[in-house]
């Protein structure tokens, strides 16, 4: 029972890790990656010569399968993939709008795109960080 109190004292009085700013300059690099894809731009940075990162294609693919498993769901129109070229084909961006919104199903369809650019730029916010940071030291 001594061993249970002490685990249970240690885990009630832990202080928290002390935060060196890694975190806020990940979520920082984020957020700018975010902006980017956004923008219909890559975001990516050279680790020992070779480009990484979230290119706009990529986040094109994500946007794409995401919207492809929508169009499984019951209660969309069957047509609305079809509306959605000839809009964008004939430019009418307020049909091709309503359509792409209709896929998204959701109240902010602009807050799934950025989550989904979220999701592919995490993996790379640590190794971004630390390429930008030694960029700054080469300057």
């Amino acid at each position: 029972m001594g061993a249970l109190r002490k685990a249970q004292y240690l885990y009630d009085n832990a202080e928290p890790a002390p935060d060196d700013g890694q975190a806020e300059a990940e979520r920082i690099w984020i957020d700018n990656g975010v902006a980017e894809l956004m923008a219909r731009r890559d975001y990516q940075f050279a680790i020992h010569g070779k480009l990484v990162g979230v290119t706009y294609e990529r986040f094109a693919q994500a946007v794409d399968e995401h919207a492809m498993s929508e169009l499984g769901r019951s209660g969309i129109s069957e047509s609305v993939l079809g509306r959605l070229m000839l809009a964008a084909l004939f430019k009418v961006p307020g049909d091709a709008a309503a359509a792409a919104e209709e896929i998204m199903a959701c109240a902010k369809p602009a807050a799934v795109l950025e989550q989904l650019a979220r999701d592919l730029l995490a993996p790379f916010a640590l190794p971004g960080t630390q390429a930008a940071s030694e960029e700054a030291r080469e300057l």
